[in-house]
């Protein structure tokens, strides 16, 4: 009998993430040239699996960190395990900067990244307290797009630029 399949949520910049089956034991690089996120040739794309959350530990007094998330090697095989997000991307790191009352962070991410995650790390780095943080979120700079806090970096950064610049902003909530 044959093992079920493992539903894989592939992120690729351009494009909407979405599921892809994957049968245990299947090479990575099988998978992605089957679903055509890469060429059968060197692609020249990275792929990360999981995402990454290694800012928010950063510390304090770092400026300018950069996440160590490395990209995969796609001989490797489909496994079940809880790492089920992939995502494929040019870029190695994408630069961040958030900005906040006149002043700016800055942070190499992984394209694996979270908005959200990213929104919790300049929480920190400005001395927000969870209370009074809670109410700010990430809007990209130059416009009023407020990228939904599941959104990947790999999603909102372009391959040829591999940055993005937010705000940290108030959410305005209407009262009813």
């Amino acid at each position: 009998m044959d093992a079920p399949e493992i539903d894989l949520f592939i992120h690729a910049y351009g494009a909407n993430p979405r599921i892809v089956g994957a049968k245990p034991g299947e090479i990575l690089r099988d998978v992605l040239i089957r679903i055509a996120v890469i060429d059968e040739g060197p692609s020249g794309a990275l792929v990360f699996v999981g995402e990454c959350e290694e800012a928010l530990a950063e510390a304090d007094g770092i400026e300018n960190g950069a996440d160590n998330h490395v990209p995969v090697d796609l001989a490797l095989t489909i496994e079940v395990h809880r790492h089920r997000h992939v995502h494929i991307h040019r870029c190695r790191h994408v630069a961040v900067d958030v900005n906040f009352m006149g002043k700016t962070k800055h942070h190499r991410f992984s394209p694996a990244t979270t908005v959200g995650t990213v929104a919790a790390w300049a929480r920190k780095k400005f001395h927000l307290d969870s209370a009074a943080g809670a109410d700010y979120v990430l809007q990209l700079c130059n416009s009023t797009d407020r990228p939904r806090p599941d959104n990947h970096l790999g999603e909102l950064t372009s391959p040829e630029k591999c940055a993005v610049c937010f705000d940290l902003v108030k959410e305005v909530t209407p009262q009813g």
